[in-house]
């Protein structure tokens, strides 16, 4: 039986393919690459797990201390090119308590990132690129300016572009971006050969549940 797959825009479970169609299908979004169930892979198996996708999947490395890879999900794969990745990072937020981030590269229109951000619009407003950055970071070396996008909870959330595609960063609680965004430098886990020394914790339920962030 084929695992359970999602529409990565509203989390609906997704029609199977069948012989009158090739696709996926989302009762309310007609046709939708899949949303995977969440994975928590061995750090030695991520760059052959990810040498398909045609999006990036970021990591900020060196991790700031303290902090685990906690899970990956991802849209796509198989025949279809993986479109998304979602990267999920649980550690210590300036405040008391445990604190998530999920990074996230999508191809526009995969909707996958404005879900777990919490907003309604498939992709970010382009005019808010004409706006002055909120902050910079490293994507592969490059400089790469990040935009704030407003929340009504306590979420930090944080969008750009890197190799031609979105780049969003979202944790929780909202101070927990004080400890992330300093000199943060974001590698490609697909061309990585630095990981075998990721720490791995539990899987994130945050990463499982968007909808109950």
């Amino acid at each position: 039986m084929e695992a359970e797959t999602e529409c990565p825009r509203c989390g609906a479970k997704l029609r199977l393919p069948n012989l009158m169609r090739d696709g996926y299908l989302c009762p309310q979004h007609g046709e939708e690459a899949p949303l995977h169930m969440p994975l928590l892979p061995e750090p030695e198996h991520l760059p052959a797990l990810l040498s398909t996708a045609a999006v990036p999947a970021w990591i900020p490395w060196p991790l700031p201390a303290n902090w685990v890879f906690t899970g990956l999900r991802m849209v796509g794969g198989g025949p279809v090119p993986i479109s998304a990745v979602a990267v999920a990072l649980t550690g210590a937020a300036l405040t008391a308590g445990p604190a998530d981030l999920i990074i996230i590269s999508e191809q526009p229109g995969t909707g996958l990132g404005a879900r777990f951000a919490g907003i309604d619009s498939q992709d970010p407003d382009s005019n808010m690129l004409a706006n002055p950055p909120a902050t910079n970071i490293h994507a592969a070396n490059w400089p790469t300016p990040l935009w704030s996008l407003p929340s009504t909870d306590d979420r930090a959330i944080y969008v750009g572009e890197a190799a031609g595609v979105w780049l969003w960063l979202i944790a929780w609680p909202e101070l927990a971006w004080s400890v992330m965004h300093d000199d943060m430098r974001l590698i490609d886990i697909r061309t990585a050969d630095r990981l075998t020394d990721l720490p791995v914790g539990a899987a994130m339920p945050r990463l499982r549940h968007p909808e109950g962030n």
